[in-house]
């Protein structure tokens, strides 16, 4: 069976600065792509074969939250972000998302039942199976397209309202959830805590659960989605350890870092510099390696592993 590993680093460039000498090597004697979408859950869902149509989001709310152990398979679902929204004079401002405001699960749990209760005959529910993550599931499936939190964060948020056919209705219904939450004990208690209040939802990411195509069949990551794209196909999902690690297993395999927590000069240590060696030797047949924030990717198998008259280059330089 073939041996291929797909790597993607979400790393930023400012990452980029020091001196790599596997990775450098890697990247210099790569064959390069650079017509690469920007982003690793847009590049991670494109190389399972998905790709979303007009007016459509790419469809994290269902994968995440069967990434997050709930049952997604029918009904439309989006990710629903616990947000703080600051008003200004005539501007609304998305203040803090969920990864700041110390959510419980308590207060998540206590929302949740609020949520549900006042939406429950309409069919909508509110899943909080991580006080971070929330999911909404709709009956029917919605056109909407709406701009993910991370392009929100600290702007006006009312030219970033969901769009599309359905996305009055959503906006609609956005100002309904708003007063349930500012009624809620949930904020008078936080209030009293001197933290900010959980004032409304960010919803995004809406799909109905979407046919994948993994070509992988193995996957490592710590990300709801990798997760849920792995249950979709079928295939388990295991924490990443490091190069020695995974080449004693069999097939092709994906590897997913976290830019937070996986330093580059030890991931240079742990999976570069063995996965170099490993490619030299032929014990691994290809590597793609995606920059995932920019549009560049690079190919190595063992021949193009020895153009030994490509120079190494400064990361900074390559990216």
């Amino acid at each position: 069976m073939s041996r291929s590993l797909t790597l993607l680093l979400p790393h930023p460039p400012a990452s980029m600065q020091q001196r790599l000498p596997a990775l450098e090597t890697l990247l210099t004697r790569g064959d390069r792509h650079c017509d690469q979408t920007v982003g690793w859950r847009q590049r991670l869902l494109q190389l399972c074969g998905i790709v979303p149509a007009a007016l459509r989001d790419w469809p994290l709310g269902p994968l995440c939250a069967l990434g997050d152990g709930v049952a997604a398979q029918s009904g439309y679902w989006l990710c629903a972000e616990p947000v703080h929204l600051v008003a200004d004079q005539d501007k609304v401002y998305l203040a803090a998302r969920a990864d700041s405001l110390a959510v419980t699960a308590a207060e998540a749990a206590a929302l949740a039942a609020e949520f549900n209760a006042l939406y429950r005959d309409d069919g909508w529910q509110l899943y909080v199976p991580v006080p971070t993550r929330w999911y909404l599931r709709l009956p029917q499936a919605w056109r909407l397209h709406a701009v993910p939190p991370d392009d929100a964060l600290g702007c006006d948020v009312h030219p970033l309202l969901p769009q599309g056919s359905d996305g009055l209705r959503l906006v609609a219904a956005l100002n309904e959830i708003q007063m349930l939450f500012h009624a809620s004990a949930v904020n008078a208690q936080r209030s009293l805590a001197g933290l900010p209040a959980i004032n409304s939802l960010w919803l995004w990411g809406g799909a109905v659960m979407p046919e994948v195509s993994v070509p992988w069949q193995r996957m490592q990551g710590d990300d709801c989605l990798l997760r849920g794209l792995a249950a979709r196909a079928g295939i388990s999902c295991a924490a990443p350890a490091d190069a020695v690690s995974w080449m004693q297993g069999e097939g092709s395999g994906v590897v997913l870092f976290d830019a937070r927590r996986d330093e580059l000069a030890q991931l240079e240590q742990t999976w570069f510099a063995p996965l170099l060696e490993a490619l030299r030797h032929g014990q691994l047949q290809q590597i793609d390696l995606h920059l995932t924030q920019m549009p560049r990717s690079f190919q190595l198998q063992p021949r193009t592993a020895r153009r030994w008259w490509r120079r190494r280059r400064p990361l900074a330089a390559l990216a």
